[in-house]
Formats: C-alpha cells, sequence, structure tokens
C-alpha cells in the first residue's frame, strides 16, 4: 500500500478516536438548565450526522466526495458549458484561484478581483529575496503539506512543482529525504486514485531525538525526554511517566471506531462524537477524562495546546489526528507560494490586483461588485483610495475570510443565519518570528540535526528549522512560532521588537552562538494584522460547528461561497481546496 493510502487511514482512525460506536449522546442541556425538548435533540443529531458526513466525505447518497473532488480537480476538471457566465472570483487565494481555474477552464468568462496589490496567495506567502543570501526563502503561511491530503499533494504534481520531504521532527544532518512517489487515494467504496504506478513504500529516516524541550527551567533533547518523561513532567507537578504524546493519544482513544469498519458506522461514530463533544473546549474533554490540572499544563505546554484549551474539542481531535511525530509531510521546492503562483499563471490577466472588494449588489439578473484601491501594502498602514471601480456578472464566488466580508456591504441583505456566522465564527491568531543565520550551527557537532522543532515554555514556544540546505550554508530558523494569546502577545509588539525577543529566546537555548551566527535580517508574519486575512484560521469555540457551519458555505442568491473556513479542514489547503470544487460544480451546474 502506498504511504498515502497508509497515513490515510491510519490518521482516520486517530481522527474517529472519539467516536466509538457504544458512546451515546449525552442528552442536551438548555440554556437555562433543563432538558431539551426531543426536537431540540432530533435536530441536534441530525446536525451532528451532517458534519460526521463531511467530515468523512460521504455525500446525501453514500458516494465518496474526496474521489470526485479529486477526479474533477486533477482528471477531467468541468465538462465544458454550452452556455458561458460570466462570473467574479472574489480573493486570490489557494479557494478562489483553484475556483477560477476550473471555470475557465470549463469556457466560462472568469474575472478574479484580490484585494492585495503586490502580490497573489492569501495566507499562502513565502519570503523571497528579502534574506541576506538569495538561495534562501521561507514561509509566512502555509508550510507543510501532510500526505493525508492528497488534492494538493496531487494539484502540485499536475501543475509540475517539485515536492521533497517536510521534517516534522528532526532526523540526522546526513540522513537522506524521502523521494515523492505518486499519490493514491483509497476510497471506502473499494476504488482506488492514482496520478501515477503504485510502487513500494517510502523509506523514511528515523528521527534523531535531537531537538530540545526547555520548561521550568529544565533542558532535555527529545530522547532523554523520550526515556525519563516523568522527570520533565514533575516540574508541572504532574504524576505522568508517559510522554505527553502518548497521553494524548490514549486520552483522544478512549472510544473508538476503526477506519476499517463500514463507511455507515464511522459515520455513526462521527455523529455521536459531533452529538456528545461538540459543545466541549479541549479543557472541559480533558477533564472529563479524568485528567488533573496538572497534566493537563504538562501535555499542553510540551504539545502546544495551552493557548487553544478554550477552543473546541473536535478541531483538536482533527489536528491531533494529522500532526503527528510518524506522518509524512511534503514541502515545495521553491516554496509553498509556488502552487498559487502556478494557479495564477494560468489565470494571466484575468486576475484584477489592488481591488477589494466593498459592496456586492445582487438582482434576479446578475451580480455587481464595488471595490475600491488602497494605499500602503499588506503589512503597512493604508486607507482606501481612487479609483472605485464597479465589476458585473452574472454570479461570483466569494472567496475571502470570514473576517474580510465582514467590512462589506450586501444588498439585498445576506441571510440572517449566513450574517450570524461572518460575524461570530471564531478565527484564531497565528504569529511567526523568521531568523537568518550565516551557517546552520544546529547541525554541527555529535548533537547535530535538521528540521524538526524545539519546543519551550518561552515566549518563542516553537522553534523550527529548515528541513533542506537550498545549496547555502546558511539557513532562516522560524524562532517562534505562536497561536491565539500566545500570537497576540507578539502581535503587540513592532516588528523590530518580535525580532529582538525571538534572538532572545534562541540565546537562552543555544547560546552565544546565535548572535555570533545571526545576519541581522530577522522577519515576521502577525496574521491577525494582516489587513486582508484579518486572522488566521476559523478555530470554532464550543458549539460553533452547530451553530454557524452549515451557512458558512450556503448559496445566496448569485454569491456562492469558497475558502477553508467553509470546510472542515480550516487552515490546510486541502479544505480550500475542497471547497473550490463544491464552489465551482456548483455555479457550474445552475
Amino acid at each position: 500500500m502506498s504511504e498515502s493510502g497508509i497515513e490515510r487511514r491510519a490518521l482516520l482512525r486517530t481522527a474517529l478516536a472519539a467516536g466509538a460506536v457504544g458512546v451515546a449522546g449525552s442528552a442536551a442541556v438548555s440554556s437555562c438548565g433543563a432538558p431539551s425538548t426531543n426536537t431540540e435533540s432530533e435536530r441536534s443529531r441530525e446536525r451532528s450526522r451532517e458534519l460526521a458526513q463531511e467530515m468523512l466525505q460521504v455525500d446525501a447518497d453514500g458516494n465518496d466526495l474526496k474521489l470526485a473532488q479529486l477526479t474533477t480537480l486533477i482528471d477531467t476538471g468541468l465538462p465544458k458549458t454550452s452556455a458561458p457566465k460570466r462570473v467574479l472570483v472574489v480573493g486570490a487565494g489557494p479557494a478562489g484561484l483553484a475556483a477560477a481555474n476550473l471555470l475557465a477552464d470549463a469556457g466560462h468568462q472568469v474575472t478574479v478581483i484580490e484585494a492585495n496589490g503586490s502580490r497573489t496567495g492569501g495566507r499562502v506567502k513565502t519570503f523571497r529575496g528579502v534574506f541576506s543570501d538569495p538561495a534562501l526563502y521561507a514561509e509566512a503561511g502555509a508550510m507543510r503539506l501532510p500526505s493525508a491530503h492528497p488534492m494538493v499533494l496531487a494539484l502540485s504534481d499536475k501543475l509540475g512543482l517539485r515536492r521533497r520531504q517536510f521534517h516534522n521532527v528532526d532526523v540526522r544532518p546526513d540522513a537522506q529525504s524521502a523521494e515523492p512517489g505518486p499519490v493514491v487515494y483509497r476510497s471506502f467504496t473499494g476504488a482506488q486514485w492514482s496520478n501515477g504506478p503504485v510502487g513500494a513504500p517510502q523509506f523514511h529516516p528515523a528521527a534523531a531525538g535531537r531537538t530540545m524541550i526547555k520548561v521550568n527551567g529544565k533542558v532535555v533533547d527529545r530522547a532523554g525526554y523520550a526515556r525519563d518523561p516523568g522527570a520533565v513532567h514533575q516540574g508541572f507537578g504532574a504524576g505522568l511517566a508517559t510522554p505527553a504524546r502518548i497521553a494524548l493519544d490514549q486520552a483522544m482513544s478512549r472510544t473508538q471506531v476503526p477506519a476499517d469498519q463500514s463507511i455507515e458506522r464511522q459515520i455513526d461514530g462521527w455523529t455521536n462524537v459531533f452529538n456528545t463533544y461538540e459543545d466541549y473546549s479541549l479543557h472541559r474533554y480533558l477533564m472529563a477524562q479524568g485528567w488533573a490540572q496538572p497534566q493537563i499544563e504538562a501535555v499542553g505546554t510540551l504539545e502546544n495546546l495551552t493557548s487553544r484549551l478554550h477552543y473546541g474539542v473536535i478541531s483538536a481531535m482533527v489536528d491531533h489526528a494529522l500532526i503527528r511525530p510518524d506522518a509524512t509531510y511534503w514541502e515545495l521546492e521553491g516554496g509553498t507560494a509556488s502552487l498559487t503562483d502556478a494557479l495564477t499563471a494560468k489565470l494571466g490577466p484575468a486576475i484584477q490586483r489592488g481591488k477589494r472588494m466593498t459592496r456586492v449588489e445582487q438582482t434576479d439578473r446578475g451580480v455587481r461588485v464595488w471595490t475600491t484601491a488602497e494605499t500602503g501594502s499588506e503589512s503597512t498602514d493604508g486607507a482606501p483610495c481612487e479609483p472605485v471601480a464597479t465589476f458585473d456578472a452574472d454570479y461570483a464566488v466569494i472567496a475571502i475570510p470570514l473576517t474580510s466580508i465582514r467590512f462589506c456591504s450586501f444588498e439585498p441583505m445576506l441571510s440572517y443565519p449566513k450574517r450570524r456566522a461572518i460575524v461570530e465564527m471564531h478565527h484564531d491568531a497565528a504569529t511567526k518570528v523568521l531568523l537568518e543565520f550565516r551557517n546552520r550551527f544546529w547541525e554541527q557537532g555529535p548533537n547535530g540535526f535538521r528540521g524538526g522543532g524545539c519546543v519551550s515554555d518561552t515566549a518563542n514556544r516553537f522553534t523550527y528549522f529548515p528541513s533542506h540546505t537550498e545549496d547555502s550554508n546558511g539557513g532562516v530558523v522560524l524562532a517562534a512560532y505562536t497561536w491565539s494569546d500566545d500570537a497576540m502577545r507578539w502581535d503587540s509588539l513592532t516588528d523590530s521588537e518580535r525580532v529582538h525577543f525571538a534572538l532572545a529566546g534562541m540565546r537562552d537555548m543555544f547560546g552565544p552562538v546565535v548572535d555570533t551566527e545571526f545576519t541581522g535580517i530577522g522577519l515576521s508574519q502577525s496574521w491577525q494584522r494582516a489587513r486582508y486575512a484579518l486572522g488566521e484560521a476559523v478555530i470554532p469555540t464550543p458549539g460553533q460547528l452547530h451553530e454557524h457551519h452549515a451557512a458558512t458555505s450556503s448559496i445566496e442568491g448569485r454569491l456562492h461561497f469558497a475558502g477553508d473556513h467553509t470546510s472542515l479542514k480550516p487552515a490546510w489547503i486541502e479544505g480550500a481546496l475542497e471547497s473550490s470544487v463544491r464552489a465551482a460544480v456548483e455555479l457550474h451546474n445552475r
């Protein structure tokens, strides 16, 4: 079986960990504390089943949506139209670009409107040409592509982009990276999709365990922590003898639906998960598993959960299944933006940059979108300015974040559920600080390593190292990677302050070599302060999937909606691509 197929099944099995067939949905409780009516309980379970089917990519007739989307995006495209439509696509991120290409290839007249005057890509952003070594680049946004996401991998292959292994855990400096094989997807229907001949499973280098953990004043490498995790946990007052990852696996796996069960039973299992736990925060869920606060603090710090403990547990379950030390990830040579650059190049002059949508008017005959230009850039101060422009079309695909839609007016008004979703869906903060070094000092000496990351309880929290050399002696380190409240602390700093404190955090772990090798060039990316993103991905708070998720993708007259926030894979390019195919098919079939 291929790496993609093996990992998809393994990851799905873990993702379904909380969904045992034997889990019964606890009685719903209304806001005043009284038991809900049967009708309310039935509606809750119906919503849960819809979410379960979407999670597993099963349509109402039991067909595999993922298989259909792969075929459309990679193999066949949309059928050629005999009645071309004028289509506006608002937003040139992965979702908008992919939808625009599908519609244009089918013969529709497509115009893409993008607010950013300097680039496309949305939250896919690669820093290039800004470091002292011109061979170096670094990711401000999306940086890794899981093997469990076949659409983004197959699209990269189709566009002729070179994939290479992203080392999510550290390896020896001389370790050989795995070569990418064909993308393989095995459906629950028994069908198989692949973009090449299926060969033997790929060899993957073993983890070196040399990256460091620094918490409560104690420093240990990951191999040492694996041998004696209790010594680290004692600093939190937690009597936990197993590594944090294993403890979390056990908590997420108390009730389990094996992925090799029938799809009907898997849907039932996920339905129970959503119905029972969708109103739980991660903190509440762990407490319900019998965890004491010191254990939550220990595992939360080591597994990067502390800043998101108050968010919904479902998202944590999905990410826990996907971001694993034993999973395989890929990166694109030249940066993740190579993907959106290639999609942009295919559309050419159809993309109108520097035009921010401010108003949408629709009638029973068409759509008009109003835009404004802006001074400044995506990361500097600016304001609306001339020229104001209007674009007319038959239909539109709105593929910008809900946070950006919030600042647009609609005539007629959007439906109440859509307006609530736009206002209330929680978007997280995420901030990166990147530092360039003349030499890759972390690869040197008997304890040298490549790739992977360190964790600390300092402001830096997580530090990731490059997986590849780019034919350079130097490298760019993701010195501080933070989410939620951790990120918002960094967001309040100036760019120069972020570099200063990120350097201090690395010095605290690696010593004065950090200052000796630092080139003086540091960059940061706050997605919370980004003018067009207005935050990172949707990370739902308890109850928001039941309340708002369906409305994020609902059609409003002649308006269709796409973006990773309309999927159950927010923050992942795969979710954006799923939404792009869905929206393009919806519009094409009208």
